[in-house]
């Protein structure tokens, strides 16, 4: 592998692991920051509104670990640039806005062009969101509705699945200050389906899946915080006789000024034979708010 990439590719982990532990020590000063400093996606309605509403952009380093296939045991480094954009609406309503740009490195992995598994490096698939947020309108509570597409711009078939996707994004979430200032709970989900496949990838598997996504985000003293299911997602394949995928899922992180570094650690927990999309997974983020 190139050595730029090499330095990239630990560049998420390593930032992200010297911020957490230099903010455990003290040595970074504490300041105020928005309330929404841990979550991906901001609660709807409940925490947020269009005067604290933020841009991020994210450098994300993560480690898969793919179940062993044919002798060989499958990982993948995936470094991705993400960039979350909003603006107000009016009266409490907000369009929000998402990009995912991931760059894969893999090794062990086969596919039809790399049978025995070469280590390969490539662009992945583009994913793209759009979604209205509401005020609170009913006890509290936000609600979301939004559309997500992925488009297939992985250059290599270990990188990316090949599929035109599209589906609806659908989110309820409401404030927890039971818990602390600034928790609160968002529950998403988020269905995919491919609509067309790229030329060359007609032959391989359709996708049809719902997500469910249980973000719990709790507020520790110090700006630190911790989140579940940040990234990761409670999956049901129905392109694959309705089987489940349950991952345990748990984020760590702490903002300090405009910067915000997390270590997220997932994990199988249940999967249903012959689907399992990954044995474990450590994400590191470097994400910066403007």
């Amino acid at each position: 592998m190139d050595n730029w990439y090499q330095t990239l590719r630990l560049a998420g982990l390593g930032l992200a692991t010297t911020g957490l532990l230099l903010a455990w020590d003290g040595v970074l000063a504490d300041e105020p920051v928005p309330t929404e400093s841990g979550l991906d996606k901001p609660v709807p309605g409940a925490v947020n509104d269009a005067t604290r509403t933020v841009g991020r952009l994210d450098l994300r380093e993560r480690y898969e670990r793919l179940p062993d296939a044919k002798g060989l045991q499958p990982a993948k480094w995936v470094t991705t640039l993400r960039t979350d954009l909003w603006t107000g609406l009016g009266d409490g309503w907000k369009l929000y806005g998402r990009l995912d740009q991931p760059l894969v490195d893999s090794h062990d992995v086969t596919s039809s062009f790399n049978p025995n598994g070469h280590s390969r490096f490539g662009q992945g698939d583009l994913l793209t969101e759009a979604a209205i947020l509401s005020p609170a309108l009913t006890a509290g509570i936000g609600y979301e509705l939004g559309i997500r597409a992925v488009w297939p711009t992985g250059s290599l078939n270990e990188a990316g699945d090949g599929k035109y996707q599209v589906g609806p994004v659908v989110g309820a979430g409401f404030n927890l200050p039971q818990i602390s200032s600034g928790s609160s709970f968002l529950l998403q989900v988020i269905y995919l389906n491919s609509v067309a496949s790229r030329d060359e990838n007609k032959g391989r598997a359709d996708i049809n899946q719902l997500n469910l996504q249980p973000q719990l985000h709790v507020v520790l003293p110090k700006e630190w915080f911790l989140t579940t299911y940040s990234s990761e997602n409670i999956i049901k394949n129905y392109g694959n006789e309705g089987k489940w995928f349950v991952p345990f899922d748990l984020m760590v992180g702490k903002k300090i000024d405009k910067f915000v570094g997390s270590l997220e650690f997932s994990r199988q927990i249940f999967h249903s034979q012959d689907f399992q999309p990954y044995q474990w997974q450590l994400e590191g983020r470097i994400g910066y708010y403007f």
